[in-house]
């Protein structure tokens, strides 16, 4: 197997595309992305035939980066590894700040930096070679350069980085409006609404004209691992220890924010996983124990959620018969009772009597030391009180989710904040939640 990492120097300088070249252009590839992303990884699915795993340090740690690295690599020929902003771009200004950089030196992967070319000449050598010695630790291998305008511009930025800062330069990006993916208010609009098959070409083309793949593939370090769930030490209590239990997992066009490696572990956990569409099927899955809505856009589809009634009748019905409900984001959205959207079209979405438990909503986030399993016991398990399950969650092991959970069951009248008035000290979940706010703020800018 052979690892790389693509980096760019800030937001917008075309990392995610030249990591979507290479996805598509490379054979047998695993996807991996920086950081706390839903949208990114849908595209390099599509470019590679395989799902795509986030690896965050600030959520996981750096143990279960390198588990979920190692262990979804395996198979494949090279993982890419899409990073996030700015190579050194992360939670304050220190070197080991959960970012692009600090991951490679986690993961001992050599970096390609994706440079935009635009409006710049002997310039460029300077950028590339203050990211070079800002942390020697990191290995950057080669630079790309992108929004290149002609093969004569690029062999004189070419000598100019070649010349002063000694990484080679590996090809370039042409300029063509043709490469952008449009975006919205979360990031990019998702993969299944793109003509992909027609951009795919348009990468391959690009990544035999342009770039030098040969030289990528040598650059590419080559590693073994043997890391599997089975022999992962801090999960091997949670084999099997939910085996019958039957989990119905919210999946369409409105609901596609999941992080697989944390269904991965439900399956580890001996959970049979039912996928539904809210858009399209009538009703939930049969004999369902639990039900989890991830995020997504339903606001985009309003109309289609809000006319399949017996759909929304099926999951008042359940919540009524005591089966939980786990929601995040834009399912937490589906679950409220209106949705106002912001042409001022309104549509129904549940009952009141789901509206009401909305007002149970409380978050606990997963922070590394750990909720996974508190949560999926919590959630399949019934009758044991929030304030009883608060002080185990906090000897649990994270494993790999960054989820927050949202609680739509029989402590309707338990406040979070109440914590402090019973005793429990939260001042750790206090400043974890403000940190994490700011996380994803940074990152989604």
């Amino acid at each position: 197997m052979k690892k790389i990492l693509i980096s760019g120097t800030m937001s917008g300088s075309g990392k995610t595309t030249v990591s979507s070249i290479l996805m598509s252009a490379l054979e047998n590839v695993a996807p991996f992305k920086v950081g706390p992303d839903y949208i990114d990884p849908t595209h390099h699915e599509v470019f590679t035939g395989h799902h795509s795993h986030n690896l965050d340090i600030f959520m996981t740690g750096e143990d279960a980066v390198r588990q979920i690295f190692e262990m979804y690599s395996q198979g494949r020929d090279i993982s890419i590894v899409e990073g996030v902003m700015g190579l050194y771009d992360g939670i304050g200004n220190e070197k080991d700040n959960f970012s692009t950089a600090h991951l490679a030196r986690v993961l001992d992967i050599p970096v390609i930096l994706v440079v935009n070319a635009k409006a710049i000449s002997t310039s460029i050598a300077a950028e590339v070679l203050g990211f070079k010695m800002f942390d020697e630790r990191v290995n950057i291998k080669g630079v790309i350069l992108n929004n290149v305008s002609s093969q004569k511009l690029y062999e004189s930025l070419k000598e100019a980085v070649e010349k002063y800062t000694g990484i080679e330069c590996l090809g370039y990006i042409p300029r063509n409006e043709q490469l952008a993916t449009e975006s919205r208010h979360l990031g990019l609009k998702q993969a299944f609404e793109e003509d992909n098959a027609q951009k795919q070409e348009l990468f391959k083309e690009i990544a035999q004209n342009c770039l030098n793949l040969e030289r990528i593939k040598e650059i590419a370090q080559e590693f073994e691992s043997s890391r599997n769930m089975d022999n992962y030490v801090k999960i091997e209590h949670l084999k099997d220890k939910f085996k019958g239990k039957r989990v119905a997992i919210a999946r369409d066009e409105a609901f596609s924010f999941y992080y697989e490696a944390n269904i991965d572990l439900m399956k580890f956990c001996g959970v049979e996983i039912v996928e539904f569409s809210p858009i399209r099927d009538k009703e939930l899955p049969e004999n369902t124990d639990f039900i989890y809505f991830g995020g997504g856009y339903p606001e985009l589809f309003a109309k289609e959620l809000s006319e399949n009634i017996s759909m929304k009748n099926s999951i008042v019905e359940a919540c009524k018969n005591g089966v939980r409900i786990f929601a995040e984001c834009g399912g937490f959205m589906y679950l409220s009772k209106k949705l106002h959207l912001l042409n001022e079209e309104i549509f129904d979405n549940m009952s009141k009597e789901v509206k009401n438990a909305n007002k149970a909503k409380q978050r606990f986030i997963d922070f590394k030391n750990g909720q996974m399993e508190w949560a999926i016991t919590t959630l399949i398990n019934k009758g044991e009180e929030l304030s009883k399950l608060y002080s185990k969650s906090r000897k649990l092991m994270t494993i790999f989710s960054d989820l927050y959970f949202e609680y739509l069951d029989d402590i309707a009248n338990f406040d979070f904040m109440n914590l402090k008035s019973q005793g429990f000290d939260i001042s750790e979940i206090e400043e974890f939640i403000s940190k994490r706010d700011n996380y994803y703020k940074e990152r989604r800018r």
